[in-house]
């Protein structure tokens, strides 16, 4: 409560500090650059005319346009600037009793070389924008020598569960682009693909809980845009990176950036290893009543997860002339992994274990992805029309494969039943074609309107087979094997319109789809064809209330389809009791999301939201009978429809320097939620409310050495995924970084979670079943990691260019 009330007492002085200058007039104007862009966050100074000394300072907006009052009488001139730009300066004017409006200013490219200028600014940690939330990855202390995914966890409003799937303000489908491109997989895919990303290669995170009717409309909780380091005139320069860690078992990355550049194109590669090792433990108790006593299930899952990733991409940007461009780009990756496991579970009735039945598994897999882009970017004129398309093929396949044995033994640990041998094979191929255009015009008066199109073909198809050794013979399970096709065609078109006035901001949009879908279940010969067509409205307002308050309001409809895994009718066994399954009637879930925000000097943002989602997809346990044992202990763990669902949430975001060398931001949610849906023909209503902050602390030390601590707490509430109610969690990351080699190096020394406090734990009860999850996996450990920069490093850089096929590929799955 100290700290609140300094920062308020600090905030009350700078307003009555303002509120006592003295001053007759205002100025304003517009910064931009080549193609009348605005210069976001451009450096304005008001320069005397006289002698050209400094009267004030102020930053521009998104939109490049600044205001600088009260402003005494006399003559004056307007220098703007901006990091790797020429500086322009205005014509000298006067102020008496009116405002000015200073004539557009424009800024190029500086192309002088600036190795002799020494950059000591950084940027902070995050930066609240209009409509974003950006985190510099590159800045943060105990991010290095970590991998994508751990770092995305450290963001402001972000929680990954036990599953690894990814909530952006307590809501998942979260969509994830790299580089502004949707990657177009699965959650579980992703999640391995983040992992394998080392943090060395991200330079920023952007947050969007309300996208724009131009992207996408698949995901009910927003985009995040993973935003990888890029080379910046002429020559070639490139990066190296060494990173390894140590909690249980080892692990270990390195990965190497290039980019050579002159006037006519630019070649850029990448390629990247790593090394990951992880031990976890699972213990999932359930009990249900039957036939007057209750059954109980006490399992514990042990398992030691490996995997080697390799990723490269390369590609080309050929400059036609200063206006046009094309490029073509590869990207490619190959995993291999393994989880062997081992599970005992013990089964038993009124207090008393009855049997005991031991499990080892081992699950051995392959992916890899091809992805193919070809690209055109063009600047159709002076006044900044633009046209951008893309054509995208990409290849999934992952070939699973899981081995089981069991063996169940009696109450004095008697061996009485063995050699319940399986064999699992689910080799899975998806391809992906897509087609985009996007148009953008720019309007008289501050106004501008955007179009575009999209088609995309998916064909994911999934071969599980069951196999069971009978007398040493190989014999094929009818009921769990399923070979299943889905066949995808979405169509899209949106508009987008946006304006600023004088001291509004307003975007509105709507984008169709109309999608076809058919679902295949070759081995039981069904097949399921769906036809729909949606409209998604998206609208965004933002006001200048007063010079340091700004409000802005927004709405959006969006979808989320199911993952193609998901559809797929498959089964993954931990034990003969306990499975994972895919469901092919799952339908797509749609939500409206509403969002309410401050801004208080650019500093302190506060935001309400509310989603409503019907037909909201979750994984849920459920109870199930076997078909071929009539047994009915089994516990299926699957996505479904669950009917409805009401989420709120209320969000503080505060960056605040503390001192010279002491800078903090704070991050605090409090939520709210509600669910509604009938599991095992029960109707299931389970509501919470629940808390999470998030603090982060950088001290600038002597010698160089920079400081870092973050600081996180999940309270006690209901869970996106699985509807359980879990218990509390928190931890402690703590860092150091120095550079080294003159500066073109850095060494990072970092702990995560130094109290080994993080842990999922949580519970589910319906109809008198009960179950509790409880899985921890490695989260203390320390890392070391090592960057060198080298070659020119003012290379201009590359093209952060999107391609179409981002959203199907985010939701293919792997391990």
């Amino acid at each position: 409560m100290k700290t609140v009330a300094f920062i308020l007492s600090i905030m009350t002085l700078g307003t009555a500090t303002y509120a006592q200058t003295p001053g007759t007039g205002k100025v304003s104007g517009q910064v931009v650059q080549t193609g009348n862009k605005p210069v976001e966050f451009a450096t304005i100074t008001l320069l005397k005319a006289s002698d050209s000394s400094l009267v004030k300072g102020a930053i521009a907006d998104v939109n490049g346009k600044y205001e600088i009052e009260p402003v005494k009488e006399g003559k004056y001139l307007v220098a703007a600037a901006y990091v790797g730009m020429t500086k322009a300066y205005s014509q000298p004017f006067e102020i008496k009793n009116s405002p000015v409006k200073v004539n557009t200013l424009s800024l190029s490219t500086d192309t002088r070389n600036l190795k002799a200028v020494n950059v000591t600014g950084k940027k902070p940690f995050v930066e609240q924008r209009v409509d974003k939330m950006v985190v510099n990855v590159e800045n943060s202390v105990v991010g290095a020598g970590a991998n994508a995914m751990e770092v995305l966890e450290k963001s402001p409003g972000i929680t990954i569960d036990k599953d690894d799937n990814i909530s952006l303000k307590g809501k998942n489908g979260v969509v994830i682009m790299i580089d502004g491109k949707l990657t177009n997989m699965s959650s579980q895919d992703v999640a391995a693909l983040l992992k394998s990303m080392p943090s060395s290669n991200i330079e920023q995170i952007e947050l969007i809980t309300n996208p724009s009717a131009k992207y996408d409309a698949a995901g009910n909780a927003g985009i995040i845009n993973i935003k990888l380091k890029k080379n910046n005139t002429v020559g070639t320069n490139g990066s190296i990176t060494l990173g390894g860690g140590y909690g249980a078992t080892p692990k270990y990355n390195g990965s190497l950036n290039l980019n050579h550049r002159n006037a006519k194109y630019n070649v850029f590669g990448s390629y990247n290893y790593s090394h990951r090792q992880n031990n976890q433990t699972l213990l999932l108790y359930r009990s249900y009543p039957a036939e007057g006593k209750v059954n109980v299930f006490d399992n514990r899952n042990t398992h030691n997860q490996t995997s080697d990733y390799n990723g490269a991409k390369v590609g080309v940007d050929y400059f036609i002339n200063k206006n046009h461009t094309i490029g073509v780009m590869v990207d490619a990756g190959l995993r291999n992994y393994s989880m062997p496991s081992n599970s005992v579970t013990m089964i038993g009735s009124g207090g008393m274990v009855d049997s005991t039945l031991r499990t080892d598994s081992k699950n051995p897999g392959d992916w890899n992805r091809m992805a193919y882009n070809l690209n055109y970017k063009g600047i159709l004129d002076t006044a900044g029309k633009e046209l951008s398309i893309d054509v995208d093929y990409a290849r999934n396949h992952d070939s699973k494969r899981l081995n089981t044995f069991s063996n169940v033994y009696d109450a004095s640990g008697k061996e009485f039943s063995h050699g319940d041998t399986t064999r699992n094979m689910q080799p899975s191929t998806i391809e992906i074609k897509t087609f985009k255009a996007d148009y953008v015009n720019p309007l008289k008066h501050e106004a501008k309107l955007e179009a575009g199109l999209k088609f995309s073909f998916v064909k994911s198809d999934n071969d599980a087979r069951f196999d069971s050794l009978r007398l040493n013979n190989w014999v094929y399970d009818y009921n769990r094997s399923n070979h299943f096709i889905y066949k995808e065609n979405v169509n899209a078109g949106y508009i987008n319109f946006s304006k600023q006035f004088k001291k509004w901001s307003v975007q509105a949009g709507l984008r169709g789809e109309l999608s076809h879908i058919e679902g295949n279940s070759v081995t039981i010969s069904k097949v399921t064809d769906t036809t729909y067509f949606n409209l998604f409205p998206s609208v965004f307002m933002s006001y200048n209330v007063a010079k340091d308050h700004q409000l802005g309001i927004s709405y959006s409809r969006r979808i989320q389809r199911p993952d193609y895994e998901d559809l797929n009718p498959f089964e993954f066994y931990l034990d003969r009791y306990t499975k994972i399954a895919g469901n092919p009637y799952l339908k797509p879930s749609y939500s409206n999301n509403f969002e309410l925000s401050h801004t208080f000097k650019q500093f302190l943002t506060t935001s309400v939201a509310y989603a409503h989602a019907s037909n909201k997809m979750t994984q849920v346990a459920e109870s199930e009978k076997d078909p071929a044992t009539g047994d009915t202990s089994i516990l299926r763990y699957r996505y479904l429809n669950i009917a409805k669902s009401d989420n709120f949430t209320f969000s503080i975001s505060m960056p605040f320097p503390i001192t010279k060398w002491w800078n903090s931001y704070t991050y605090l949610q409090g939520l709210y939620a509600k669910y509604s849906t009938v599991v095992d023909n029960n109707l299931v209503n389970v509501e919470s409310g629940g808390f999470m902050g998030r603090t982060q602390h950088t001290f600038t030390l002597p010698y160089g050495i920079t400081a870092e601590a973050t600081f996180f707490y999940l309270s006690s509430q209901i869970a996106d995924e699985g509807l359980m109610r879990m218990k509390p969690m928190y931890g402690l990351d703590c860092g150091l970084s120095k550079s080294i080699l003159h500066k073109k190096g850095s060494l990072k020394l970092t702990v995560n979670d130094v109290f080994n406090q993080q842990r999922f734990r949580g519970t589910f009860t319906n109809a008198g079943r009960f179950m509790s999850v409880d899985s921890k996996w490695e989260s203390r450990q320390v890392r070391v990691a090592f960057n060198y920069r080298f070659g020119n490093m003012n290379i201009k850089a590359a093209r952060n260019h999107k391609t179409g096929l981002e959203d199907e590929q985010n939701r293919v799955k792997s391990n």
